[in-house]
Order: C-alpha cells, then structure tokens, then sequence
C-alpha cells in the first residue's frame, strides 16, 4: 500500500525527494516508525536497478523517475517500498512500514543476499562509535534512550575489568548517553545498536545492519546521517573495485591459462591467532553469515592460513590468505560486493572489531 501523498511527481535527484518528504512531513503525517534501510550497489542505471528488482521477485507498482514504488509477495500479502537510486554514488534509498524483525528480512535482506550486486550500508562498530561521538559533540543535549554493545574476545580496546571477556550489553534508560560512556571505559564495549533523541525534535533509532527506524522529526537530519556513513563505505567499495582477476593464456600456442589476482585487505591490528581458526571456521559457516570454507591450507612454521571462501547465498567465490595482522581478499572471476561486504562484516564482528580495509 502507497504511504507517501506523491500524485504524479517525478524525482530525478535524491535532494529533490529529501525536499519533498520535509514538506510532507509538514503538509501529511508521515507513518510512525517509518524504516529507512540504505544499501550501495555495483549497479550503474535505474534500468539495471530495475531489472535487478525484477529478477529477485519484486514488482515495480509505478515509477517516479529515480523513485520507484515496488512490492514483494509473503504469505499471501504484499510487503510495499519505496526505492531511489542514488547514482552519483549507487546507493539505493528503501522506506517502508513493513516490520523490521518480519516482512523486511523475507523480503529486502533476502534480496540483497541473493543479489549479490548490492549490500547493506553495514555500520562497523568503530564507525557507530565516531557517529555517536559526532552527534554528541554537535549536540551538547543530546539523549541516548536505548543502546546495544558489545565486546569481542580478541578486542585490543581498552577496558579497566577482565579486559579477556566477551561480552554483549543492552541498556535502557534516560542516561543512556553516560551509561554508555562508563560502559565503554570500564568493559571495552563499542555500540551496534543506539535510540537518540536530539534536542531540535529528532528521535530514531539506528543499527549496525544500516536500518534506521524514523519515531519523530525531520527526514532530512536522518539523510545528513546516511549520508555520512555512505562516505565511510565508499571507501570499502573502492577498494573492492580495485581488486581484480584475469586470465592470461601462455605457451607457444597459447595452450596455458595463468589465473592473475590481485586482492584487496583488510587490517587487523589484534590479529588472528592459529589457535584461533578452529573457532574462525565454525562462525564463519554459521547461519547469520553462510559461508563455507574449501582448500584450506595450514602452515603452522609461517603461520600462514589460506582457503577458498564460497558464499551459500549467491555462490560467488573468492580465495583469502592471511599471516594474522592482515587478511587478503583474492577474486575469482566476478564476485559479488555483497559478499565481500558481509565477509568484512564477519572479520569485524567475530576476529577484531578494529579491522580496517588497507
């Protein structure tokens, strides 16, 4: 079902529709609650978002130049988003009522896991903690209601009590903001989950999967929010897309194929320890990530750790090699950015919340 007043409007840039929903929120209520999920893409036209959409079950409604409003079918009732195609940086913009723990994860996460061509716009926990710390620095008032942290066990995040302890914490309360600081001081933890509320009239709630739900406020300061964020993963999909794999033919005759790739990484600086891969692989075929490991290879006298990483959702491929400080990423032929996204997602949160793309 339409929930935004568009009539017959066509939006061709996204600050044209951040606009239109500052004046709807003021000339129509806009729904409660309304989830705001951001993703970017490998995509490079709306005709390519489109037929993407079409390919994993979705139904394009009705189009409003970069806006399209589409719908998915579960359980006998259809599930409504709308969707803009950023391409001046190919991130893609979905509002929608629907559910978040129900109808979003059978409908747009199963697609983005599918899809391969798009990913979530994950939210590190470093880079929840810098937009916390922002915001808090920006607004001298600003609450924090709710917040959900979180400490790993190899984490090389200070924390003054038993610092070798792993450790998730929720928390509620109208002195969220201090709790939070004292829980960060004293346990190591960082933020995945936070509710704010912002002294201009502002309230939502963000999570580390890029899902911000909307309570009260302007759309605009959420967008400004995103928008941040989007400059942080620009950043992982640049360094991507300078990884790459071709195949050379050698011999007099051309008769050899020799595979060239050249990878992307990540750093970690708490490192991965050989004792550690028992536990790497078992989270790593896990249900929440779904991969699945083939050709490992183990040399203990270098401490040198290398595998074929095959992604259940999509089945795209690609190989990795690590020496413990630093992971590096190999291509095979096209693998897709959502899953080399999620696998970063996975360093960060099961090997070492500090890895950074190198």
């Amino acid at each position: 079902m339409a929930f935004l007043e568009i009539e017959n409007s066509e939006f061709n840039d996204i600050q044209e529709f951040i606009e239109f929903l500052e004046y709807d929120k003021k000339g129509h209520q806009l729904p409660s609650n309304l989830q705001v999920v951001a993703t970017i893409s490998t995509l490079k036209t709306i005709e390519d978002y489109i037929n993407d959409l079409i390919k994993y079950g979705f139904f394009i409604e009705k189009r409003y130049g970069k806006l399209l409003l589409i719908s998915k079918a579960i359980l006998n009732k259809k599930i409504y988003y709308y969707t803009f195609f950023d391409d001046r940086n190919n991130v893609h913009l979905f509002l929608t009522i629907a559910r978040k723990t129900d109808d979003i994860p059978e409908t747009l996460f199963d697609y983005i896991k599918r899809s391969g061509d798009i990913s979530n716009l994950w939210i590190t926990p470093k880079i929840m903690k810098e937009l916390k710390d922002r915001l808090t620095d920006e607004y001298a008032d600003l609450m924090i209601t709710y917040f959900s942290a979180k400490r790993t066990p190899n984490s090389d995040i200070p924390a003054e009590y038993r610092p070798e302890i792993e450790r998730g914490i929720q928390y509620r309360g109208d002195d969220g903001r201090l709790a939070l600081e004292e829980m960060e001081f004293y346990y190591g933890v960082m933020p995945k989950i936070l509710e704010i509320r912002l002294p201009n009239g502002v309230a939502f709630r963000i999570d580390n999967k890029g899902i911000i739900t909307l309570f009260k406020g302007s759309f605009g300061d959420i967008f400004k929010i995103i928008e941040s964020v989007v400059g942080k993963l620009i950043k992982i999909k640049y360094a991507i897309e300078g990884s790459s794999y071709a195949i050379h033919r050698v011999g007099t005759n051309n008769q050899f194929a020799h595979a060239i790739q050249i990878p992307w990484s990540v750093i970690m600086p708490s490192g991965m320890k050989l004792n550690d891969l028992a536990g790497f692989c078992r989270a790593l075929s896990d249900e929440e990530w779904d991969f699945t490991l083939l050709e490992s290879a183990l040399s203990k006298e270098e401490s040198f750790f290398s595998a074929r990483v095959i992604d259940n959702n999509n089945s795209s491929s690609f190989d990795i090699a690590t020496t413990g400080k630093r992971m590096d990423i190999y291509p095979i032929e096209q693998t897709e950015i959502g899953s080399y996204i999620r696998f970063y997602e996975f360093l960060v949160e099961t090997v070492d919340p500090q890895a950074v793309v190198g």
